[in-house]
C-alpha cells in the first residue's frame, strides 16, 4: 500500500491552521503536521486590544471555540486530526530533498520530509529605524504582549503611555488604555491625521475628535526622531516637543516574515512579501504560502499589495486547503475592507483613499451625511460617508464611513461592488433589505452614489473640511435650526428654495450654500443652475463640517 501523502505547515495561526484542518477533512488519509515556534497558538489576534481593555477575558477567551473548547494541541489532534508541534522552529528548507529542518526548545534538530509544504509564517511588528531594545518599548502583536502590558500597568507603575502610530491597532490601544486603565495616553502619528491608510483627512477629523474628547493627547504630523530609554521611562523625541512616558508601544504596522522562504530561494514580490499565484503557489514546486507572509492582488489596480488582515488569512487558508485537496479553488483580488471602533465613533472603509489614489490616477470624492435607519426611527444614528471615484470611467475605487451608526453594513456592500469593478451607476442601483428597524428606504450607499452623479452633472460641492471663516453663506435651514446651531460666519443670508427658484434671491458670487446635512443645499444648487447661476454647496452640511456632530 502506498505511503500516505504528507503535508507540513509552518505556522499555527489563522491561515496555516485553516488550510491544515480543511485538507484533513477533505483528505482523511493525508498526514498533516503543523510546526509552530511559540507555545501559545490559535488565538484571535484582532481581539488583543479588547482583552487589554477588559471587554473580553484576557486569559483564554481568544483561544476558545464558540462552545468553550480550548484550541490547544489536544483539540487539533482530536477534533481536526491535525498534529501541531509547538516550540518547534523551522530553520531552513531544502527544496532539492523536500525536507524542512526544524529545531525544538532543547536544541534538538530534525529534518521533516514533505510532499507539500505550506508557509504560513505570518508577520512581525514593524520597528522604527534604530529602535532600541528595552523592556519599556513594547508592541501589541502576539498573545503574550497583553500579559506584558497588563503586568506593567498593574505592578510596575506605568501611568503614562505613548503610542507611536495612529493606525487600527494604535487607535484601539488608545481606547483600551483610557477606558479601562485611565492611563495618560499620547498617540503620535507621522501623517497629518489619524488612520491615514484608511481615511482621507476630512473623514479622519471625526476620529481625531473622538480621541481628544476622551482624553487622548493626539499628536499628528509628528514623525518620531528617536526613542530614548532611561531609568525613569522613555522619551519620544518629536520635532514639535518631546513626550515623556513610562512606556512606549510601537504600532506602525506589520511586515511579513519571509526569511525562511527567501533563504530557500523562493521568490518575493514587489511588496517584499512572498509572491504567490491565484492558487497560492510559490515559485518553488510543491511549496505554497498563505496569510500575512504573502502579497495579494488589488481589486482596483490589479497590482501586488500587502494586506495583513485576519479575514483574508482565514479565506486564504480555506482556499489553500481546497487546492491541496485537488479542487479548482482560486483566491481572488482583494478590495481591502477594514473596520475599527474609536470610542464612540465606528469607522469602516474599503478600497483606496483619495490621497493614495491620486498618486497614479485622477479621482474625485463625494460626501454625504445620512442616517443608518429612517430619521424617525428612535435608534437611528448618523453616518458621515465619502466615495472616491474616477470621473473618466465612473468606477468606484473607495468608500469610507465614520459615525455612531452602522458603518460596517455599508462598507461590506461596497466591498462586493468595488471588487467587481462597479461604477457610480451600479452603486446608485444598489438593492438592499429595507424595513425601518434596519435601514432607510434608500440606503446611504446608494444615496452617496447619487451625490457623486449629481456632482458629475455639474452640482458642485466643496469638501466638508473647507474653511467657512469670512465666507458668505446662504443658509437654507429653518429659523429654529439657525437659532439652535448658528452658522460659523458673520456673513449669513437666510434663504428659501422658493426665493431661489423665482429669482427674488440671487446669492453673492463667492457664496456657499449650506444646510444641516447638505441635501437642501444641493437642491438649492440645482435650482440656481436652472436659472444659469452656478453656486457650490457644503458637502455633508454643517453636521459633517463639525458644527453639529449629530446624535450619539
Amino acid at each position: 500500500m502506498p505511503a500516505a501523502r504528507r503535508v507540513v505547515v509552518v505556522g499555527a495561526s489563522a491561515a496555516g491552521l485553516r488550510a491544515a484542518a480543511r485538507l484533513a477533512r477533505l483528505e482523511p488519509r493525508t498526514s498533516v503536521l503543523v510546526v509552530e515556534a511559540r507555545e501559545v497558538f490559535s488565538y484571535a489576534a484582532c481581539g488583543l486590544p479588547f482583552a487589554l481593555g477588559g471587554e473580553i477575558d484576557p486569559d483564554d477567551a481568544l483561544r476558545r471555540t464558540s462552545w468553550g473548547r480550548l484550541r490547544d494541541v489536544e483539540y487539533f489532534a482530536e477534533a481536526k486530526r491535525v498534529e501541531v508541534r509547538t516550540g518547534c522552529r523551522a530553520t531552513s528548507i531544502d527544496l532539492a530533498s523536500a525536507r524542512l529542518h526544524v529545531e525544538d526548545a532543547r536544541g534538538s534538530t530534525e529534518a521533516l520530509a514533505w510532499d507539500d509544504l505550506v508557509l504560513a509564517t505570518g508577520a512581525r511588528p514593524r520597528r522604527l529605524p534604530n529602535q532600541p531594545v528595552h523592556p519599556r518599548i513594547l508592541a501589541l502583536h502576539v498573545f503574550e504582549d497583553v500579559a506584558t502590558l497588563r503586568r506593567g500597568l498593574v505592578r510596575e507603575g506605568i501611568g503614562r503611555v505613548a503610542i507611536v502610530g495612529a493606525g487600527l491597532v494604535g487607535c484601539e490601544l488608545a481606547e483600551a488604555l483610557r477606558s479601562l486603565w485611565g492611563v495618560e495616553t499620547t498617540l503620535v502619528e507621522a501623517a497629518g491625521w489619524p488612520l491615514p491608510g484608511v481615511l482621507d483627512p476630512e473623514m479622519a477629523q471625526r476620529v481625531a475628535g473622538a480621541l481628544t474628547r476622551n482624553g487622548v493627547d493626539l499628536r499628528c504630523g509628528a514623525p518620531v526622531r528617536a526613542l530614548v530609554p532611561g531609568d525613569a521611562g522613555v522619551v519620544v523625541a518629536l520635532d514639535g516637543g518631546d513626550v515623556e512616558a513610562d512606556a512606549v508601544v510601537v504600532a506602525i504596522g506589520a511586515e511579513p516574515c519571509v526569511e525562511l522562504a527567501a533563504a530557500a530561494g523562493i521568490a518575493m514580490g514587489p511588496t517584499g512579501a512572498i509572491a504567490v499565484d491565484e492558487r497560492l503557489a510559490t515559485s518553488a514546486p510543491r511549496v505554497w504560502a498563505a496569510g500575512d507572509c504573502i502579497e495579494v492582488r488589488d481589486a482596483v489596480t490589479g497590482a501586488a499589495v500587502y494586506r495583513p488582515l485576519g479575514g483574508l488569512a482565514n479565506r486564504q487558508g480555506r482556499t489553500l486547503g481546497d487546492v491541496l485537496a485537488g479542487r479548482p479553488a482560486r483566491f481572488p483580488a482583494v478590495a481591502g475592507a477594514c473596520a475599527v471602533r474609536v470610542f464612540d465613533e465606528n469607522v469602516a472603509a474599503v478600497g483606496w483613499t483619495r490621497v493614495a489614489a491620486r498618486r497614479d490616477r485622477v479621482v474625485r470624492s463625494a460626501w454625504l451625511t445620512a442616517d443608518d435607519r429612517p430619521h424617525y426611527w428612535p435608534e437611528a444614528r448618523t453616518l458621515a460617508m465619502s466615495l472616491v471615484y474616477e470621473p473618466a470611467t465612473g468606477r468606484v475605487v473607495g468608500v469610507q464611513a465614520v459615525g455612531p451608526g452602522d458603518v460596517a453594513k455599508r462598507i461590506d456592500a461596497a466591498t462586493q461592488l468595488i471588487a467587481r469593478g462597479a461604477t457610480l451607476d451600479d452603486v446608485a442601483q444598489f438593492e438592499h433589505a429595507y424595513a425601518p428597524p434596519f435601514a432607510p428606504a434608500v440606503d446611504p450607499l446608494a444615496t452617496l452614489a447619487w451625490v457623486a452623479l449629481n456632482q458629475e452633472d455639474g452640482i458642485e460641492a466643496e469638501p466638508p473640511d473647507v474653511s467657512l471663516d469670512g465666507r458668505p453663506l446662504v443658509d437654507l435651514r429653518e429659523p429654529s435650526e439657525r437659532a439652535a446651531n448658528p452658522a460659523p460666519s458673520a456673513d449669513v443670508t437666510p434663504a428659501s428654495h422658493a426665493a431661489l427658484r423665482d429669482g427674488s434671491t440671487t446669492p453673492d458670487p463667492e457664496s456657499l450654500l449650506i444646510c444641516e446635512r447638505g441635501t437642501r443645499a444641493a437642491e438649492a444648487a440645482r435650482l440656481l443652475r436652472a436659472r444659469g447661476v452656478q453656486r457650490p454647496y457644503l458637502a455633508g452640511g454643517l453636521t459633517f463640517h463639525g458644527t453639529d456632530r449629530g446624535p450619539s
